[in-house]
């Protein structure tokens, strides 16, 4: 049975490639401490597993974009599909600490390819107008999945062990390996144009020069540094600081990831009514609020859950609004290049969400050697720049009719 596109069922298949590579992420966090245990690793060792996973993603997000567009986006889907069902085998059987940051980069080479190809595939299919509206559905349910993976991957990290979080990941790949096989047509009407190396390198070239499309991409890349970054950070500080078990944090870790859900309905009921800009620029400030908010709860001696969980929350909803607005700006103005357009959006989420991890790295260990009793602090230093510089990217933008697509 072929999928059509425009259809609930090209929708679903969007959402399942969107979602697997940021579930791969978080249904892991709940793990991770116990990943040091099984692997004699130190807490730092085991983050660089998330660092490494999200450049491998950042990085392979250079290369199925624009080769969508030069060969089509069905034959460069199944084969990061099946890398990726290659390398997280991988990932279950990692002796050693070293292998396993190692297989995680090779992972997030492969989950790059559904991200990526599912907004370039919603291009494909819908107009500029109606990217926004489409892409906030997508967003309202895409981030459920997320939402209820850390409880999965407590539950799974209990019942078996941190390895079973990969043969989950690793079942969800296959699956859509089979139904992309068996039920995708090709969606690139401009395959059979010539789209040279020459053309992606100067529609790159013009995409960077493009003030409205820097203007989408630093707002998310800015947006998720901040949101990787905490979860980096959550599982120790409520497991090891706290003492609460992977199975309590995966619950915990509903309510923040839950702000995502909110953010995306809110943008969802405001599209039609409310220009994206305006969403994008008003969004930003709830990453400020969040941050400002962590630090006076830390420099006020308040340590427990909530003082960690609410402001990740209030943080989720700024970035669930955020994402389906920035996505649809930057893949809607490139219909031709859209797949080397969605590369570049990636490329920036995840590779700022790298570098939003490893600062926290850097001012935890600083205030693990300094003797810092202000637990939440290391957060808020490493995470302040990334919240403001959300808000000072989305001035790029700027209000008005919808932007001409261009050709």
């Amino acid at each position: 049975m072929t999928i059509a596109p425009r259809t609930t069922a090209y929708l679903c298949l969007l959402i399942g490639l969107a979602s697997f590579g940021p579930v791969t992420m978080s249904i892991y966090t709940p793990v991770m401490p116990s990943v040091g245990t099984d692997l004699h690793a130190a807490a730092d060792a085991v983050k660089y597993t998330l660092t490494t996973y999200m450049l491998g993603f950042a990085f392979g997000q250079l290369f199925y974009g624009p080769l969508s567009d030069r060969f089509g986006r069905r034959p460069v889907l199944l084969f990061g599909l099946a890398f990726f069902a290659v390398a997280t085998a991988g990932c279950t059987f990692a002796p050693t600490i070293a292998s396993l940051i190692g297989l995680r980069f090779v992972q997030g080479l492969g989950a790059a390819s559904g991200t990526v190809l599912s907004r370039a595939l919603t291009r494909d299919a819908y107009t500029f107008q109606e990217m926004p509206k489409v892409m906030s559905w997508i967003a309202l349910v895409l981030n459920i999945a997320p939402a209820i993976s850390p409880s999965i991957g407590g539950f799974l990290g209990e019942a078996y062990s941190w390895r079973a979080t990969f043969w989950f990941v690793g079942a969800w790949g296959l699956l859509l390996l089979v139904v992309v096989t068996f039920g995708l047509r090709e969606t690139n009407r401009f395959r059979g144009e010539s789209v040279g190396l020459l053309s992606l390198v100067s529609g790159s070239g013009e995409m960077l020069r493009d003030r409205r499309f820097l203007g989408y991409v630093l707002t998310l890349g800015f947006a998720f540094a901040l949101n990787f970054g905490m979860l980096a950070a959550t599982p120790f500080i409520l497991q090891e600081r706290l003492g609460f078990s992977p199975r309590e944090f995966g619950l915990m870790a509903l309510v923040s990831v839950s702000g995502f859900t909110l953010g995306s309905f809110a943008s969802n009921r405001l599209i039609g009514r409310v220009q994206p800009v305006i969403i994008l620029r008003f969004a930003g400030w709830f990453h400020v609020v969040a941050i400002a908010l962590m630090a006076t709860l830390s420099l006020s001696g308040v340590f427990t859950w909530w003082a960690i969980i609410v402001p990740h929350m209030m943080l989720s909803i700024g970035s669930g609004a955020i994402g389906p607005n920035a996505s649809a700006g930057a893949v809607g103005l490139y219909p031709r290049l859209a797949g080397t357009a969605s590369s570049w959006l990636g490329l920036a989420q995840m590779g700022m969400g790298a570098l939003g991890t490893i600062a926290v790295a850097i001012t935890t260990l600083i205030a693990g050697m300094i003797g810092s009793r202000y637990v939440a602090m290391p957060l808020v230093i490493a995470l302040a720049p990334f919240a403001i510089a959300t808000v000072l990217s989305a001035r790029l933008l700027r209000p008005g009719r919808f932007p001409t697509p261009h050709a």
